[in-house]
């Protein structure tokens, strides 16, 4: 099946008005309810993709889900079928205004804290229905948080609302889940690799959503190069050492609220017991840290110091970021921030494997030839397990 042609009728109830964007998983168009004269989104699945049960199986998860989650910051299904004329699977969405956080950040660069603040009261509301729910997103990007044109009388300028459930996953209860590795590489959780999930696997995205729109540039730097590195990006994620977000702030010239190390370092860490258990309390913790509106001060010279090596539709005018699949404000330096009072502990930013000694030069030559070796080959094998899952 080609793209539906405007003005035709689609599953007997959708004039087919324009098509806004596509994505991996389907194609989606403005259409009008003829039953109710409603605006909506008409999502399409991919025709090639029909014949892939599992992938079927997935995007008719997402006309299902949302209905588990309590929150109104996730996207409305309002209908869902198959059309008798073509076989094709589809969902109706409501039909919203605005862009994606991933467009806004690529016009804007960054978000003051209270700006970040709204958007995560918003979006971890959303993600702590549903964890609360025992469902995972996994696929958590700005790419898909929705920064809709808000209607209600008193309320914000914007709705954020979170898209693609397609890719969740439900869990019992207090336990992890292995299943595929799905999800966005740069967001990616590295228990996720192994197809382990859960919801801090979510909190890992939180807190790297956090760094970029507060900083204005993602925390990885292999994704922060004019050519984006995979193999860079997935090295870091399993095993480099996670310097503090301050210090890579820092490094361009940028800084970060007091107290939001020790916040990153409960979301941003390699065990998933580590890390705050749900959105709701990774963002309790989080709302202090942006309402005190402080930036700790440093200079650069802090930062080369040896102690620190350690679906939805949207208008046409502004459908740039909407559904993309496998893709990938200058202030002071900043310092370490001093952690807020509480239950909160303190960060740990140190390598997490001792330096071998040797008696000898030979020695440490061999050493370090050995280990170069043995990260290579780890390297490949997480892209290959990588690669098979997706």
């Amino acid at each position: 099946m080609a793209d539906l042609v405007q003005g035709t009728t689609f599953a007997s109830d959708y004039r087919v008005v324009r098509k806004i964007a596509q994505g991996g998983m389907g194609a989606v168009y403005e259409a009008e309810q003829l039953s109710t004269a409603k605006r909506r989104a008409l999502k399409v699945m991919l025709p090639q993709l029909v014949a892939d049960p599992q992938l079927r199986a997935r995007f008719e998860q997402e006309a299902k889900i949302g209905a588990l989650i309590a929150s109104e910051h996730v996207v409305e299904v309002v209908g869902a079928g198959i059309d008798a004329a073509s076989g094709m699977p589809w969902l109706a969405m409501e039909l919203l205004e605005g862009e994606t956080l991933d467009a806004a950040m690529r016009r804007r660069t960054s978000f003051t804290p209270p700006e970040t603040a709204q958007i995560f009261e918003q979006l971890c509301h959303a993600l702590g229905a549903a964890h609360d729910a025992h469902i995972v997103h996994r696929d958590l990007k700005p790419e898909n948080i929705f920064m809709a044109r808000s209607h209600r009388v008193g309320g914000g300028d914007r709705d954020v609302k979170i898209l693609d459930f397609g890719v969740a996953k439900i869990v019992s209860e207090n336990s992890n889940q292995t299943t595929g590795a799905l999800g966005t590489p740069m967001w990616l959780a590295p228990e996720q690799l192994q197809g382990h999930v859960s919801p801090a696997s979510d909190v890992w995205a939180l807190g790297l959503i956090a760094f970029t729109m507060l900083a204005g540039f993602p925390y990885w730097r292999g994704a922060d190069s004019p050519s984006p590195s995979l193999a860079e990006v997935l090295q870091e994620i399993s095993m480099k050492p996670l310097d503090p977000p301050s210090l890579r702030a820092a490094q361009k010239g940028r800084s970060l609220p007091s107290g939001f190390d020790a916040w990153f370092a409960r979301c941003v860490v390699r065990d998933p017991a580590a890390r705050f258990p749900t959105a709701r309390e990774a963002f309790a913790a989080l709302v202090p840290i942006l309402a005190t509106g402080g930036y700790a001060q440093a200079t650069m010279a802090a930062v080369s110091s040896p102690a620190f090596s350690m679906p939805a539709g949207v208008s046409q005018q502004q459908s740039q970021g909407y559904e993309q699949t496998m893709h990938a404000s200058s202030r002071p330096a900043a310092m370490i921030a001093t952690p807020p009072p509480g239950p909160m502990a303190a960060p740990s930013f140190a390598p997490q494997s001792q330096p071998v000694k040797s008696s000898s030069g030979c020695g440490v030559a061999l050493v370090i030839v050995l280990s170069i070796g043995a990260v290579g080959v780890l390297l490949i094998a997480l892209l290959i397990l990588f690669l098979v899952r997706r």
